[in-house]
C-alpha cells in the first residue's frame, strides 16, 4: 500500500512537517506540564525570599523557611517534564543537615528564584517562536506598494 503526500509533504496522517525553531519551541513550551502551578509556587518562592531578605529571622522561622523551600522545590519539580526535574534536583544544594543561616535561606531561596525565572524565559522564548513561525509571510516588496488613503475621511483621524 503506498501512500500518496498530503497538501503538506509526505508526511504521515497529513500533519506538516515542523521547522526546526518550531520544533523547538514545541519542545520548551511541553516541558512545563501544570503552568498554571508553576507560577503559584514561582510566585510564593519570590515573596518567600523578600521577606527573609527583610527581617530577621529566629530559629523557629528559619525552620519553618526550611521546610517550605523543600516542600516547594518538590511541587515545582511535580509541575514540570522529568528532565526538568532533574536539572533542579541537581541545581538546589544538599539539605542542610541543622538550621541554615539567613544568608543560607536567602541563597536557596535566590538560587530558585532564578532558576524558575529561568524557566520562564523559555516559555516565553517558544511561545516567540511559534508566533513568528505562525505569522503569514508577506512576499518581498509587499507592503511598500499599498494604495493611496482618501484624505479627508468622515473620522477625526483619517
Amino acid at each position: 500500500m503506498t501512500s500518496t503526500p498530503g497538501p503538506y509533504g509526505p508526511e504521515e496522517h497529513g500533519s506538516p512537517a515542523l521547522s526546526p525553531q518550531a520544533a523547538a519551541a514545541e519542545r520548551e513550551i511541553a516541558r512545563v506540564t501544570e503552568p498554571a502551578r508553576l507560577l503559584r509556587m514561582s510566585d510564593m518562592v519570590r515573596m518567600l525570599l523578600d521577606e527573609a531578605q527583610g527581617t530577621p529571622l529566629d530559629d523557629r522561622a528559619r525552620d519553618q523557611l526550611k521546610h517550605i523551600h523543600l516542600r516547594a522545590i518538590e511541587e515545582i519539580g511535580e509541575s514540570v517534564a522529568p528532565e526538568l526535574r532533574e536539572e533542579l534536583e541537581r541545581l538546589m544544594p544538599e539539605e542542610p543537615a541543622g538550621l541554615p543561616s539567613q544568608a543560607e535561606l536567602r541563597i536557596m531561596q535566590g538560587q530558585l528564584v532564578g532558576w524558575l525565572d529561568g524557566v520562564f524565559q523559555g516559555i516565553k522564548a517558544g511561545l516567540a517562536l511559534q508566533q513568528a513561525g505562525a505569522r503569514p509571510r508577506l512576499p518581498e516588496g509587499r507592503g511598500h506598494d499599498l494604495p493611496d488613503r482618501p484624505r479627508g475621511g468622515s473620522g477625526p483621524y483619517l
